[in-house]
């Protein structure tokens, strides 16, 4: 591959500790949509299978015709648990991505959270100066497995060629979506929704327990030139 040129980080369970968020705030909103016995735990099920995909995405093949109430009750919900329960990063990680982004290398910040949630919880961690690209499904266009977002943040960071984009994330759609965008390395991390079987099987070139594990990696701390 390529030398390295940008670093597409996942958000929740990658560099932000999840603590059972995403659940709680779906729950929250089986609740508003009045979703009960059967169909909630089918529903929760589904949720947690496509972990890390477009929240309006997920919502539409749940719930049909309701799939933007559902996302507008989400979004809401997830605001106030996060607010009640606490947001927190992934013990090192904003120390790893300063490091990264020392020895020269590029940084996004890639979410299936809508761009105003997204943006409440890059304020309530104070990671405003820390990703120069922030990118949600709305920004780009679709959401994992689809490469979207890693296209849209290749092209903003101008980098030389696709094998030249790492991807790193917690779950097989983040894998996918690093495959199909013909990223060079997609590491999986083991801090957030899915095992080392899953991450490999969907495409994982490494996996490794957490994202400060990165600075491990000779072909990002080697010197740049």
């Amino acid at each position: 591959m390529n030398d390295v040129e940008l670093i597409c980080f996942d958000m929740a369970g990658t560099t932000l500790i999840d603590n059972g968020l995403v659940l709680e705030a779906f729950r929250r909103t089986i609740d508003d949509l009045e979703v009960t016995g059967e169909d909630a735990t089918l529903a929760e099920a589904y949720v947690i299978e496509t972990m890390g995909q477009s929240k309006i995405e997920v919502f539409t093949a749940l719930f049909a015709e309701r799939a933007s109430v559902a996302n507008e009750a989400f979004e809401r919900n997830f605001v106030d648990a996060a607010q009640e329960l606490g947001v927190s990063e992934i013990p090192g990680a904003r120390s790893t991505v300063e490091t990264l982004r020392s020895i020269g290398l590029q940084v996004a910040l890639t979410t299936g959270f809508s761009p105003s949630t997204r943006e409440a919880l890059i304020e309530e961690l104070g990671w405003g100066d820390l990703f120069e690209l922030r990118v949600s499904p709305a920004d780009a266009g679709r959401g994992r497995p689809a490469p979207d977002m890693l296209l849209w943040c290749a092209l903003k960071s101008q980098i030389t060629a696709m094998n030249a984009l790492m991807v790193v994330g917690d779950t097989s759609s983040d894998m996918q979506a690093g495959l199909r965008a013909g990223a060079g390395y997609c590491v999986g991390v083991l801090s957030g929704n899915d095992d080392a079987p899953r991450l490999l099987e969907a495409g994982a070139d490494d996996v490794i327990d957490s994202v400060v594990d990165l600075l491990g990696f000779d072909l990002l701390t080697e010197p740049r030139v």
